[in-house]
């Protein structure tokens, strides 16, 4: 029971420490971000703050955490927006796009899901121009790595949603402490009498409880781990540390580029 109850705590410490590392990801990125705005261009901070703030919210989707419905619209307007800016800002020289004919994006990825938003990332963020000495391959390097980095939580995981307990192993061990409980009351009837009763009900408690508790963290993502208020630190810190700025129109914008 106790190798039992350790290794689902390993299990919890793993998702919390990811779902740590993607806000500590998160917040890097949208600080640098922030660093480099003026050269980076208000559009594509504004692409970047989006996808940034949408991201948490397509990871709690993609392990099949609970999600809510005002989840769900919020994740969706988020990429509405950013959708709005997506084939005007990613054009290159000519009106083509920057990763060449024929490519789309995150092809075969839902578009709301974690890996699509990770492509876009990199995407917009590859798409920089240098600025001299003052934004260069240095600097996008420095947050394409980040990016990378945020993307290698997706399949953190992965590992732990695709790699659950065996069911066999948790149906042997209740198996186990069932039999253990009922035999109980014989080894200790002859010596506590008639608190045998209270002691042996005292007892299954307790270890059936540490059995259910054990069966709720081995599954961080579901029960154990809140998300969405990690997920709301995030879209916060982020709103922080890329506000809002008016943006030209969309015809206007476009109409100023062809």
């Amino acid at each position: 029971l106790v190798f039992r109850t350790n290794s689902a705590y390993q299990r919890f410490q793993e998702g919390r420490k990811i779902w740590n590392d993607i806000l500590d990801l998160s917040r890097d990125i949208a600080f640098g971000v922030s660093i480099y705005r003026s050269h980076i261009g208000s559009r594509q901070v504004r692409i970047v703050r989006n996808l940034l703030q949408a991201f948490p919210f397509a990871m709690q989707r993609h392990v099949h955490a609970q999600t809510t419905s005002s989840m769900q619209n919020r994740l969706e307007s988020l990429l509405q927006d950013d959708d709005a800016m997506q084939d005007e800002q990613l054009q290159g020289a000519g009106g083509r796009s920057l990763a060449g004919p024929g490519h789309t994006p995150g092809l075969g990825w839902a578009k709301d899901g974690p890996l699509f938003i990770v492509s876009r990332l990199l995407k917009v963020l590859s798409s920089i121009p240098n600025s001299g000495e003052l934004f260069s391959n240095r600097e996008r390097v420095w947050l394409l790595s980040m990016v990378t980095s945020l993307s290698h939580t997706i399949g953190r995981c992965e590992r732990l949603v695709q790699t659950p307990v065996p069911l066999s192993y948790a149906r042997h061990t209740s198996r186990f402490l069932s039999m253990w409980t009922l035999s109980l009351s014989w080894a200790l009837v002859e010596s506590l009498r008639w608190w045998t009763v209270p002691m042996v009900v005292f007892t299954t408690w307790a270890l059936f409880g540490i059995l259910e508790i054990g069966q709720l963290i081995e599954d961080p993502f579901r029960r154990s781990i809140d998300l969405t208020s990690i997920s709301e630190a995030i879209c916060h810190d982020c709103a922080l540390a890329l506000p809002f700025e008016a943006l030209p129109e969309h015809s206007t914008w476009r109409s100023s580029n062809a």
